[in-house]
């Protein structure tokens, strides 16, 4: 296989191809709900960062932890009882299940984005994260499958064993 052929196959890699095309349960909260609630969810799942999702299944926002401290530190106590809308960030960066790996992963990386929403015809389809993307080829390495779907492409890995 010649280096073009490569490129071009590692350029074809989709989103659905790492995680795949019915879509996902995301966990998330409401824009409406308080920050105290935002807190309670963070800290039970142990996560840095809800999806918040409005009633019709539309993504609303994200929040994070930074969000959440900067609330506490403008508003004070006070901050707990107001909206998560009033702290979310609303301009959210997604992606779909049929973009290319290169071009998100070059967004999340320029951006410093570890969290991207797969958002589908206006919904919520799953979550993609830098994680997803690093599990995908070390765990294809490992089973030493091909890195790239259909291509005998393993990443230098000795095959001869």
């Amino acid at each position: 296989m010649t280096e073009d052929q490569r490129r071009r196959a590692y350029d074809d890699l989709r989103i659905r191809d790492i995680k795949g095309d019915r879509p996902q349960s995301v966990m998330h909260i409401r824009p409406g709900q308080q920050l105290r609630a935002a807190i309670d969810y963070l800290a039970q799942k142990k996560i840095g960062l809800a999806l918040v999702v409005d009633s019709d299944g539309t993504l609303a926002g994200v929040i994070s932890e930074r969000d959440v401290i900067r609330a506490v530190y403008e508003h004070g106590s006070d901050a707990l009882g107001m909206a998560i809308a009033a702290f979310m960030i609303k301009d959210v960066f997604t992606c779909r299940a049929d973009d290319r790996i290169v071009d998100v992963a070059k967004t999340m990386t320029e951006r410093h984005i570890r969290h991207l929403p797969i958002v589908d015809d206006g919904y919520l389809a799953g979550m993609l994260s830098a994680s997803d993307l690093v599990g995908h080829f070390a765990s294809a390495r490992e089973r030493r499958e091909p890195i790239l779907p259909g291509v005998g492409i393993f990443d230098g890995a000795d095959q001869s064993a």
